[in-house]
């Protein structure tokens, strides 16, 4: 089979606030608002960072993210997609810039274990979420 497949086009995440999530994106991580659209009891919402695109979804009646989902040990023992990951350029200089803008650091920068020098470091955005944010290894990037 050839590979027809290219990229990861966007990632979809349930929030209880369409336009409070939108404007953390914003402030914190950078991204803009794409388009909205909906369908009955579901608001939708792009937004984008570059090449980068996340889908939001406000739905009437959906549960809350697990508090589980909010810290790692507890996050990995839950099925399906665990984290969304975002490349920086200087992990060090991004994590002190967001703590700064008062975002909650999960966990400091650390190398991968027996990786290819890259590094990476857990926020959470405004509900709670994880999101790594990953530095690239010396000559891989």
């Amino acid at each position: 089979m050839s590979n027809r497949l290219k990229k990861v086009d966007h990632v979809g995440i349930v929030v209880r606030d369409i336009n409070e999530s939108a404007a953390w994106y914003r402030q914190h991580l950078g991204f803009d608002r794409l388009y909205e659209y909906g369908f009955p009891g579901v608001k939708a919402l792009f937004i984008a960072n570059g090449d980068i695109r996340l889908e939001l979804f406000e739905t009437e009646g959906a549960s809350p993210m697990a508090p589980e989902r909010s810290a790692a040990p507890t996050n990995l023992k839950i099925g399906g997609i665990n984290h969304v990951a975002l490349t920086v350029d200087n992990l060090d200089a991004t994590i002190s810039e967001l703590k700064a803008g008062g975002v909650e650091v999960a966990s400091e920068p650390r190398e991968v274990p027996d990786g290819p020098g890259d590094r990476f470091a857990f926020i959470h955005d405004n509900e709670g979420m994880l999101i790594e944010l990953f530095e690239n290894g010396l000559g891989h990037h």
